[in-house]
């Protein structure tokens, strides 16, 4: 039996032999979790897991993960035992064939309700794979093409995890992009954990179960508060997500790259995130070009009003994602990670004479003419008439007694280079990091 990398090489896409079209037995709409719909949501929240790959898809996707020259390419390691592979489809025609696949795209579109779009390229079977090891050499050493099936025992203490309560894979969360579908590629029998918990709108958590060897889950991830919890009990758990946003007219996603700008090749994500947020501008300057031109005049203004204000917004999000790659890479040198920008913003919160920190900072002395401060006055004059305000983590409405500062509009639109930059400007990150 061919399962040792070296011996193995990727074959054709054929949804005859690869796929199991199956659709959820269920799906879970936004009013069943309470909550609210916006303008860039649609129907469907989530579904249970359904059959995706048959068991030689699972085989023939593993094959083609497992290349020379994917895991050359497109590996990395967030922590010792995880894996990443990022940007498969560009060194993986089968991966890229499958995804990209009108069968599959059309599997997807039905589970959601909603016509489907992959929203670029480098988002693709991005795969996270938990094994042994340190480092990536002695990770991939550990990878075969057949899924395995050995167990790991359990303690008292893997029975007794509550992923609510104990750490979980990945925290409460927003997805950067709207839609993501999750593939698992491992066998899960004897499996401990692995769901997907969703936040509802009266404050219960719902679990959904994890998908089982070939089968997958379709999420509107971008719109719904969820985390992911550990697993346990196996010796690999390989998941591989693509992201997708609805290809409906006037419906405008709520992607941002925050969460990808510090491990992804930015001018490749820069790029891309570009040209597929212009692509949307232009089907939607080409949907009112046609529904004009279907009336003899022109007499409601409003529709032209709101669509321009509509494309404003979108445009402005699209370009204050792009912070300059010197930007990034000197912020990086100089404060290292940018994950721990919202812990440390919890704690410089309870600095004494944090507003008074937070006063000393003005557009004289930091980033003058920065048309974030713009920004920053139009989300407090947006507070103050009791809007909710759109944020890369989820919708809110400002309940706090101070003022709202640039912090918090730097966080809201999801930069948190910039804050850690910010923060040094107030005088509160070197004590908060000491």
């Amino acid at each position: 039996m061919i399962s040792r990398l070296e011996e193995t090489a990727q074959e054709v896409f054929d949804p005859e032999i690869h796929l199991a079209c199956e659709p959820p037995t269920k799906k879970f709409t936004l009013e069943d979790l309470n909550l609210q719909p916006s303008p860039t949501s649609t129907k469907i929240a989530a579904t249970l897991p359904f059959p995706i790959l048959s068991l030689e898809g699972v085989r023939a996707y593993r094959r083609a993960l497992f290349s020379q020259e994917v895991l050359h390419h497109c590996g990395g390691s967030p922590a010792p035992g995880t894996l990443t592979l990022r940007n498969a489809a560009s060194f993986s025609s089968f991966i890229s064939d499958f995804w990209s696949h009108p069968k599959t795209t059309q599997l997807l579109s039905e589970a959601a309700d909603v016509p489907l779009k992959i929203v670029m390229s480098t988002e693709i079977g991005h795969t996270n794979i938990q094994t042994k090891g340190g480092s990536v050499s002695e990770m991939v050493s550990q990878l075969n093409v057949e899924p395995q099936t050995t167990k790991v025992p359990l303690t008292d203490e893997d029975r007794a995890y509550d992923p609510l309560k104990g750490s979980s894979i990945i925290p409460w969360h927003y997805d950067s992009y709207p839609y993501v579908c999750v593939l698992m590629l491992s066998d899960t029998e004897g499996m401990l954990g692995g769901e997907t918990y969703i936040k509802t709108g009266d404050g219960v958590s719902l679990k959904v179960e994890g998908p089982k060897l070939g089968s997958g889950v379709v999420l509107q991830g971008g719109e719904v508060e969820h985390l992911a919890a550990r697993s346990m009990g196996v010796s690999e758990r390989i998941t591989t997500i693509t992201s997708f946003c609805a290809d409906l007219p006037r419906v405008y996603d709520s992607s941002y790259i925050t969460n990808l700008r510090w491990y992804s090749d930015r001018p490749t994500l820069y790029k891309q995130w570009t040209e597929y947020r212009l692509e949307k501008m232009k089907r939607e300057i080409e949907h009112l070009q046609e529904q004009i031109a279907l009336s003899p005049t022109l007499s409601d203004l409003s529709q032209v009003q709101k669509f321009a204000q509509d494309q404003l917004s979108y445009l402005k999000r699209t370009a204050r994602q792009l912070i300059p790659i010197e930007d990034c890479e000197s912020i990086a040198e100089k404060y290292g990670p940018v994950r721990n920008a919202f812990n440390l913003w919890e704690k410089a919160q309870t600095v004494m004479g944090f507003e008074q920190r937070v006063a000393i900072v003005t557009p004289h002395n930091w980033q003058q003419g920065n048309d974030l401060w713009t920004d920053l006055i139009e989300t407090q004059l947006a507070i103050q008439a009791g809007r909710t305000i759109e944020s890369q983590r989820g919708r809110f409405k400002w309940t706090k007694e101070r003022q709202y500062c640039m912090g918090d509009e730097l966080l809201r639109q999801g930069l948190p280079e910039i804050f850690l930059s910010w923060l040094d400007a107030t005088g509160m990150y070197r004590p908060l990091t000491l």
